[in-house]
């Protein structure tokens, strides 16, 4: 609680007007950060950067403006990034230069191309507090929740399959990074073989005096990071294509959203060769290969499609939403991964205006308010 008020406090409306005479103009940031030798940047080739959205409204109404508002969809150039003397967190993506004399800036997803987007700078009294480190650091920091199993698995597991393609990741000898408090956490870096005994993960700031390696986050062109990894593993492949039924309770994930007054249509799936399985009772191996041998998933939207990007082109995915919370990350990443990507809302519901819609991430979903015939339809 005490961490949560004191960052509330850093980045209030008066402490930036106090810390206004200590910023710096961002092309004077880019310009120290391009021309220091001990700065590097590596351009990750063969990299699409736009994908269309193979989007289809199975309720027959209006595609709404959070699924549709970008097709195609135009990704950030990808880099990874090496840098010396800078200090980091693990609870964010930013990457601050402590020798540009009063300032910080910002790095996360905000470099555009070979130059950075830098939005605000000023002075932090925690810079001068920070923790040294020496040697080689990789650094996975985020600000989303790392918890949240689409959040760890496209913005932090992606980034390191990325720079394990241009270092070897036993050269590191820290990681920061947001603590492995869950199981899949540490399931999917045993996968690689990751040291986790690395991994600094404390709520302070780490001073980096030797070389600093990141990422930028890419939250979409990610999926295809994973289909691209796991295509190698002969072990976790099957002969046999399936179609799932992503089922979802009361006691799934931290968002609670499920289907109500379900049990009677569940056999219209079954008939239609669906196997129903919960992806988190499942261990981060075997849910890989199950999307391997998938080519059909339907369920309640959330983090449980996080891995459909491992299913082959071409294959199919239907999310339910309800009538108060519309979220396009999964038809993202199906766009990024060629898969045709299907949606219901409940009730057909659509509000007067896109700006409307409730957000509420906890709401429950009424089966008999949905087509369960259209969606099967959509897999035909």
């Amino acid at each position: 609680m005490y961490s949560k008020i004191k960052n509330k406090l850093r980045f209030n409306r008066f402490k930036r007007i106090i810390r206004f005479k200590n910023r710096i103009s961002a092309n004077e940031a880019c310009t120290y950060w391009l021309k220091n030798n001990k700065n590097q940047f590596i351009y990750e080739d063969n990299n699409i950067n736009s994908f269309d959205l193979n989007i289809t409204s199975i309720d027959q109404k209006s595609i709404p403006l959070y699924l549709s508002w970008a097709n195609p969809l135009i990704t950030r150039a990808r880099f990874i990034y090496s840098f010396n003397n800078v200090v980091v967190s693990p609870f964010e993506s930013h990457i601050y230069f402590y020798d540009i004399d009063k300032s910080s800036s910002d790095l996360g997803t905000k470099f555009d191309n070979d130059k950075l987007s830098l939005f605000d700078f000023y002075k932090k009294n925690e810079l001068l507090e920070a923790k040294e480190l020496t040697g080689n650091v990789l650094h996975l920091g985020i600000s989303s929740n790392p918890s949240n199993f689409y959040h760890w698995i496209h913005e932090i597991y992606a980034r390191i399959l990325r720079i394990k393609k241009e270092y070897d990741l036993n050269k590191f000898d820290f990681v920061i990074m947001p603590k492995l408090n869950n199981k899949f956490h540490k399931e999917a870096l045993e996968l690689l073989k990751f040291d986790s005994t690395k991994i600094l993960s404390n709520e302070t700031f780490y001073k980096c005096t030797g070389k600093l390696v990141t990422a930028n986050i890419d939250i979409i062109a990610s999926g295809l990071d994973l289909r691209n990894f796991f295509a190698n593993y002969q072990e976790l492949k099957s002969n046999k294509i399936k179609k799932y039924f992503l089922d979802r309770d009361s006691k799934s994930g931290e968002q609670k959203r499920e289907l109500l007054n379900f049990d009677g249509f569940k056999y219209k799936y079954k008939d239609a060769g669906f196997e129903f399985i919960k992806p988190e009772q499942l261990s981060f191996k075997e849910q890989i290969k199950l999307f391997l041998s998938a080519n059909a998933l339907v369920g309640v939207n959330g983090s449980a499609f996080s891995l459909a990007s491992l299913m082959n082109e071409d294959s199919k995915v239907v999310e339910i939403f309800s009538k108060s919370f519309i979220d396009p990350a999964i038809s993202n990443i199906c766009a990024a991964s060629n898969l045709k990507y299907g949606f219901y809302i409940e009730d057909s519901f659509r509000p007067k205006a896109e700006n409307n819609w409730l957000r509420d991430a906890n709401s429950k979903i009424n089966a008999d308010l949905i087509d369960h015939e259209k969606i099967i339809n959509f897999f035909m």
